[in-house]
Formats: C-alpha cells, sequence, structure tokens
C-alpha cells in the first residue's frame, strides 16, 4: 500500500512554470497589487526561485524585488554579491544589495541568520512588501529533520519547516519545500544562468555541513531524506491536530483586550490536558510579548503552578517571555513586560509602523524630527485613561514624546484627535492557525 504521507516522486527537469504557479497560488491569497520580495544568494536554489517568481509576478501584472545580503564573512562576498546582482539584471530582476555592516569577525551561524533576517526584514518594510520568498527546499527540509531529531526536538520540531510562517513585514513563505535541489540545478540551467558556489556550505564548523558530509552513513542505517521527510510530514500532521485543539480551548478561556493584554479563565486552563494548556500559554504569550518565544521549560513551570494555585497572590508576578503575569480572581491576566520596549527617533510623519511586534501605529502629519515614539510608562499614571484600562497594559503602550514629555497620548479609537493612534496588530496571532503541513 503506498505510504499516504510520503514524500512527493523526484523529477530529474526544471521546474515548470505551471508547477511553480501551483505552488505559490498554495500560499496565497497575495496582496493586490502583486508585490512579491525573494531572498537571493546567488546559488542555484535563490536564483532558480528569483528566476522562477519573476516570471510567476510578471505574468500576473505585478512587481519583484530580489534582495541579497552581504555580510562581509568572506573575503569575496561583496563581488559575490554585486555579480548577483549583475546577473538578476541581465534576466530585469530589481536587485538590492543589504550589507551587514556590523559583522563581527567569527560570527556564528546563528548570528549570521538572524542579522539576515533582520537585514530583510528592514528592507520589505521599507518596500513596503508583505510577502517575502526564500528558497528552501526538499534536502533543506531534511537536514532541518535531522538536526531537531538529533537535538530532542518534540511534535513541533520534527514538523520541519512550514510553508508560510508570519513576519514583521507579513509573511515568509517557502515555495520550494518538496522540490529536490537538482530540479533547481535544471532550472537554472534552462535559463542560462550560472548560479555561484558558496564554500561555506562545505565547511564542517557547520552542523549542516557535517550532516550533508555523512550523508551516506546516515542513509545505510536509514536515515534517508525520504523517511526523514514522511517524518516531518506525519510530525506536521501531529502538530496541526493539536493546534486545532488549542485553539478551541482559547476560543472558550482566552479573552484579548484591544490595548494588548489578555485574560485567561483559570478554571479552564487547569481542567485541560497539560500538554493543551502549556501550548495555549506559549501561544497568548508569543502574542501579547510581541512574537518572543518562551522557553518550554518555563512554560511547564507555569503550567504546573497553575494546576497547584501557585500564582495565586504571587509577589513579584510571574515573568516569562517578555510578558508579565499576574491571577486576578479566576483569571490569569497577560501583559507586555515593562522591559525592552524599543524607541523610535524622528518617526516619519503620516506613515503606519508596527511597533514592539504589537501595535500598527499611525504617526500624526506634524511629526517632528525630534519626536520619538517610546512606552507612555510611569507618565500614564498622571495623565487621564480610560477607567478600565489597568495601569499594567497602559504603561506600554506607545506615546510620542518631546524633549521628555507626552506630546500625544495612545488613542484606541480616536482617529482626528489629539492622540497617537493604534491599534493591536500582534505579529503572532492570539491562537494558533493550524500547522500548514506541506
Amino acid at each position: 500500500m503506498k505510504d499516504p504521507v510520503a514524500a512527493e516522486p523526484v523529477s530529474p527537469g526544471p521546474v515548470s512554470d505551471e508547477e511553480f504557479a501551483a505552488r505559490l497560488d498554495r500560499l496565497g491569497p497575495f496582496d493586490r497589487p502583486l508585490r512579491l520580495a525573494v531572498a537571493v544568494s546567488g546559488g542555484p536554489d535563490s536564483m532558480a526561485l528569483s528566476l522562477l517568481a519573476a516570471r510567476w509576478v510578471r505574468q500576473r501584472g505585478g512587481q519583484i524585488l530580489a534582495l541579497t545580503v552581504d555580510h562581509r564573512l568572506r573575503p569575496d562576498s561583496t563581488a559575490e554579491a554585486a555579480a548577483t546582482g549583475a546577473s538578476l539584471t541581465r534576466h530585469d530582476i530589481p536587485h538590492r544589495i543589504l550589507t551587514w555592516a556590523d559583522a563581527p569577525a567569527r560570527a556564528s551561524q546563528d548570528q549570521a541568520r538572524r542579522a539576515r533576517y533582520d537585514l530583510l526584514d528592514q528592507a520589505c518594510r521599507e518596500a513596503g512588501i508583505r510577502d517575502l520568498a526564500v528558497a528552501h527546499h526538499r534536502e533543506d527540509q531534511a537536514e532541518t529533520v535531522l538536526l531537531r531529531l538529533a537535538r530532542g526536538s518534540g511534535v513541533d520540531g520534527l514538523a520541519g519547516m512550514a510553508a508560510w510562517r508570519p513576519a514583521p513585514w507579513g509573511r515568509l513563505l517557502r515555495p520550494l519545500l518538496g522540490l529536490p535541489k537538482a530540479r533547481l540545478v535544471a532550472t537554472c540551467a534552462a535559463f542560462g544562468v550560472v548560479p555561484a558556489d558558496d564554500p561555506s556550505n562545505r565547511r564542517t564548523r557547520y552542523a549542516r555541513a557535517r550532516l550533508r558530509a555523512a550523508r551516506e552513513v546516515l542513509a545505510a542505517e536509514g536515515l534517508t531524506e525520504d523517511r526523514l521527510l514522511v517524518l516531518a510530514r506525519r510530525a506536521g500532521q501531529a502538530r496541526a491536530a493539536l493546534e486545532r485543539i488549542t485553539a478551541e480551548l482559547g476560543g472558550r478561556a482566552v479573552r484579548l483586550d484591544p490595548a494588548g493584554y489578555a485574560a485567561i479563565e483559570l478554571p479552564a486552563l487547569r481542567q485541560a490536558d497539560p500538554e493543551i494548556a502549556r501550548r495555549l500559554l506559549a501561544s497568548v504569550v508569543a502574542c501579547i510579548g510581541g512574537g518572543a518565544e518562551a522557553r518550554f521549560d518555563a512554560l511547564e513551570r507555569l503550567g504546573e503552578a497553575l494546576r497547584a494555585g501557585a500564582l495565586l497572590g504571587r509577589t513579584p508576578a510571574w515573568t516569562l517571555g517578555r510578558c508579565r503575569l499576574r491571577a486576578a480572581g479566576d483569571r490569569l491576566l497577560v501583559f507586555r513586560e515593562r522591559r525592552h520596549l524599543p524607541e523610535i527617533p524622528g518617526p516619519p510623519p503620516g506613515r503606519s509602523l508596527l511597533w514592539d511586534g504589537r501595535f500598527r501605529i499611525e504617526t500624526p502629519a506634524d511629526a517632528a524630527p525630534d519626536d520619538r515614539i517610546a512606552a507612555w510608562g510611569d507618565a500614564a499614571v498622571g495623565q487621564e485613561r480610560p477607567a478600565d484600562l489597568p495601569f499594567d497594559a497602559a504603561a506600554v503602550l506607545p506615546a510620542l514624546w518631546r524633549n521628555g514629555n507626552v506630546r500625544r497620548r495612545p488613542s484606541l479609537a480616536d482617529t482626528t484627535g489629539n492622540g497617537l493612534f493604534l491599534r493591536f496588530e500582534p505579529l503572532r496571532p492570539l491562537l494558533p492557525n493550524g500547522f500548514p503541513v506541506v
């Protein structure tokens, strides 16, 4: 009997326009007019993605922007980024190089990855683009699952990379998941493009490079690419089911306030299965905390404390994932912590900004260079605020400041008055919306 979750068959030929379109259509809907950014390193994976995406976008009357990050971690990186841009220009693909100006002398892969996504984030926001495509493919997915297996990951980790996920600019898309690298190489050849070769992919100081070197040994022991992808698909189905159950509990037990805080019904949380309760707590904390991930072990300890009633009357309040949690009667209140709140100096007038991964701010037309957007903080005590707005929530709302004084207080309703108008648009949704299984 055919495995119902087996990996898709491997074809040696280039990816057709029709096949690529079907993959992107599954990730829709897209903004209109259509605008898509693509992260391009110059290798065969990202070059194939750029070429296919450019044709897909143009057939739909949209615009594309290719973004290359120059990490400056190798002597040739700047020249390679320029060569990538020249190759894309020959195919009429607009291109920008993003430079990691303050890269350390010996950056780790994690540091480089964070810097890369920070630069891509900034570029997408500046360009007003809400969809960014990256070129992770079949072998990348298998390596991700293997790495997470080695680190003892649970169901969520073994599900591998998602076909899409929310990001500060909108969405990060992975339309090539499931496609083998050989087909992407063939796609470049079909376009007449010679991709670059990144020598860091072979450096044994990196875990992924060591896994590639050991591929034949692992396959002989049963850890083949196909089996790892089947594992990811099955774990993804289990994760999606758990997220649906978590969302059902959240729909009954959680109230989200437009001021950016949440109230969870403690009886419902205590009666839930510990795994579902932990997932719900993680989701609420990520939403209120602006996308920050709470540690698994810390969430487990919090769940145990709630079931034991240990959080009632606790002083100081429990802190977790940039959030402050305290019990109030039969509810658990979750607020953003007052630490590490961002400041935006000289906010551009008449612009829409996402602040702290939580609030969409409409900056006033008369914003000045010496203004700044920062937390309302202790000033919320002495200034008028709604009677039903707790100080813990008010203090972490953004306000417009000038010369140490609040020029515009946060306003959740008035778009025409003297307040700073904002909407709660968290980077992470309150409830999981189902893991996209590919």
